[in-house]
């Protein structure tokens, strides 16, 4: 028989436009890099703030816990659940989620007594990992010095074994069935006269894939373990998200079983169904939709056709082994059509790589390592490929590589397992993910205002993160979005100075987490957007924060039996700061056209001065209203600035001499 398989001539016409349609996939996998941008979600869910903050205390018992992550999750039947130091649970109602699944709230039923808890909660993330954590938070005053300020603690996958050893199964039987039935069809026209060609897998292999979809089912019903899944299943959970996935995909395989029993020529057609399920359900879609599980199917197909093919060619060889030239010919083919396959293979893992891992985080975080040691992988297989084919151009009297071909398939089968591994870990966090909405506030709260150029701000430090809302003039319409930007830098009364983490929180809305430490902290701002000048502003806030209701209460009080001469100055942008004028006024008048004409407002905080003088920070953040109050030792207002979305005021106050 010749060296080169029958047809080889017409193959190498078609293959220019083989060529020509590898091009047009690489140019579309890298406009696809290009337009993704940075990443918006995590894809193993991850706990980003939580209400009473973790880490903080409280001064009295919290009537409800809300927690916010990062994507959509689905709760189980233990979502939270709430443990004193001596092992006593406190009561809690039904978790419930907002419309975009990603806040979670849940009632306390009960007074909690003054000490530390700790909130142990378990969601199902997208991609169908039962993600368990925990975090504390105190209550009382007293608890604060017994907490790990800021920390949420810990997460991890439940069941993360479980799910890596039946995602290696559901990937090993779709490559088997997939990349079998290819080869079959490729290299059985070499078969020699007399003998027959290996019978497909696609039966067992359809068989394990579905028992492996049935098996990360009851994962999710289960909780995270397959026992539970039969003795105390939440049947609720069939109806998420990512068990229907893996129901499709059961489904898909059971009918490609039956198929292969009827129709064995196209029983690889419903495991499209399982690539396109797995496209939705791995990380990269989670990172960068649409694209992301494009490059995923890409990925499963090219690497379920070179393994699953290459198992099939080794037991023609083997079959065979009478009749090298049909055994030589084979081997050849599969070798023309491995080669199209590694380039899929390796276009699509880097895009999806990247898509899903920071390049600074390759080194740095466990998932990072478990792709390179993937990549590692695939550059060992490729050497043993390059190998054999090498020995394939040569003479024939050196004989077929099989050795070779053995070697790239078991490591062809280390790269699955990486595979599976991947896709039950949890990806490396990405600081910039978006909000739907701003995370509530825990604790007492700092409300602080200012103005830098046409852009107001209002701020909201609370314990354990900062809410920072930009405002503009007009800005605020609906639709309207003035492409607002903030960079925002924190320098700790320790004197250290970091970069916060800001993430969007809607239109002008932003958000970081910040651990204060007692004393006054100072935050700089430097905001901007695309129709309003802008520019930076530095806020000083005093940690921890004292209820100043009375004080407000007080203070109004003094201030309407008084009359003074104001001095006012009012500016909507502060590089043209406004005249100011003066004007002999009572304090009952001035009253009645303020906020705080009632002595109330949505949060007030008191700050001790020397001498017995004292700021006092109030807020109504449904208006974006901020003001402070300078108060001299008798209670009064010396001074004050209240910011407003369009509006910079600073007044004076100048009190007639006693006689």
């Amino acid at each position: 028989m010749n060296s080169r398989p029958d047809g080889w001539g017409r193959r190498r016409a078609v293959g220019v436009r083989q060529r020509v349609f590898v091009v047009l996939a690489a140019a579309l996998a890298m406009f696809a890099l290009s337009m993704g941008g940075a990443p918006s979600a995590s894809a193993h869910a991850s706990l980003l703030f939580t209400t009473p903050g973790a880490g903080t205390s409280v001064s009295s018992s919290p009537r409800t816990l809300t927690l916010i992550f990062d994507q959509p999750v689905t709760l189980t039947g233990n979502t939270v659940r709430i443990a004193a130091q001596n092992g006593a649970s406190a009561a809690v109602g039904s978790a419930a989620r907002d419309k975009a699944g990603r806040v979670v709230t849940v009632a306390v039923r009960q007074a909690m007594a003054l000490g530390v808890y700790t909130v142990t909660w378990q969601v199902v993330a997208d991609d169908g990992d039962v993600v368990t954590g925990n975090y504390q938070f105190g209550v009382g005053p007293r608890a604060s010095s017994r907490l790990s300020t800021g920390s949420l603690g810990a997460s991890a996958t439940s069941g993360q074994a479980a799910t890596t050893v039946l995602r290696w199964v559901l990937f090993a039987a779709l490559a088997l069935a997939v990349g079998g039935a290819a080869a079959l069809r490729l290299v059985g026209r070499y078969r020699p006269d007399g003998m027959a060609v290996p019978r497909s897998w696609m039966l067992p292999a359809s068989l394990a894939g579905t028992l492996a979809s049935l098996g990360l089912v009851g994962l999710i019903v289960g909780e995270g373990s397959l026992l539970a899944a039969f003795v105390d299943p939440a049947a609720g959970e069939l109806t998420s998200r990512p068990a229907v996935l893996a129901l499709v995909e059961a489904g898909a395989f059971a009918v490609a079983a039956v198929l292969g029993r009827v129709r064995p020529r196209s029983s690889w057609m419903p495991l499209v169904a399982v690539v396109v399920a797995e496209g939705w359900r791995a990380h990269p879609e989670s990172f960068l939709p649409g694209w992301g599980a494009l490059a995923t199917m890409l990925h499963l197909v090219a690497a379920g056709l070179w393994a699953g093919a290459l198992v099939y060619v080794l037991r023609c060889v083997r079959a065979w082994r009478s009749a090298p030239g049909a055994a030589w010919a084979a081997l050849t083919t599969y070798a023309w059509m491995a080669a199209w396959l590694f380039g899929a293979v390796v276009l699509s893992g880097v895009l999806s790589a990247l898509i899903v891992v920071p390049l600074d985080a390759w080194v740095t975080t466990d998932y990072g390592r478990l792709v390179l040691l993937k990549a590692a992988l695939v550059v060992a297989v490729a050497g043993c490929a390059l190998a054999a084919r090498a020995r394939l151009g040569g003479r024939r009297e050196r004989g077929l590589p099989v050795r070779l071909v053995r070697a790239e398939t078991w490591l062809l089968v280390g790269v699955l397992a990486v595979t599976a591994s991947l896709t039950a870990a949890a990806p490396p966090g990405q600081t910039a993910a978006a909000l739907s909405a701003a995370p509530p506030p825990s604790g007492l709260v700092v409300p602080i205002g200012a103005r830098t150029g046409q852009i107001g701000l209002s701020v909201q430090a609370s314990a354990g993160r900062v809410v920072v809302w930009l405002t503009a003039p007009g800005a605020d319409m609906p639709g309207a979005d003035a492409g607002y930007r903030l960079a925002a830098t924190l320098a700790t009364p320790s004197g250290r100075l970091r970069p916060l983490r800001l993430r969007d929180c809607g239109v002008g809305c932003f958000v970081a987490p910040v651990a204060w430490e007692s004393g006054t902290s100072h935050v700089t701002l430097r905001a901007d957007s695309r129709a309003w000048d802008g520019g930076t502003v530095s806020l000083a806030v005093p940690w921890p924060a004292r209820d100043g209701a009375k004080a407000l209460e007080r203070t109004v009080q003094i201030l309407r039996r008084s009359e003074f001469t104001l001095y006012e100055r009012v500016t909507s942008d502060t590089a043209r700061s406004g005249s100011p004028y003066s004007t002999h006024i009572t304090g009952k008048y001035l009253l009645a056209s303020e906020p705080y004409s009632g002595g109330r407002a949505a949060y007030a905080d008191l700050v001790p001065g020397p001498g017995g003088t004292a700021a006092l920070l109030i807020g109504y953040p449904s208006e974006k209203v901020q003001v402070e109050f300078a108060l001299d030792a008798e209670g009064r207002i010396v001074r004050e600035t209240e910011t407003s979305p369009n509006h910079l005021v600073v007044r004076a106050f100048v009190y007639p001499e006693k006689e």
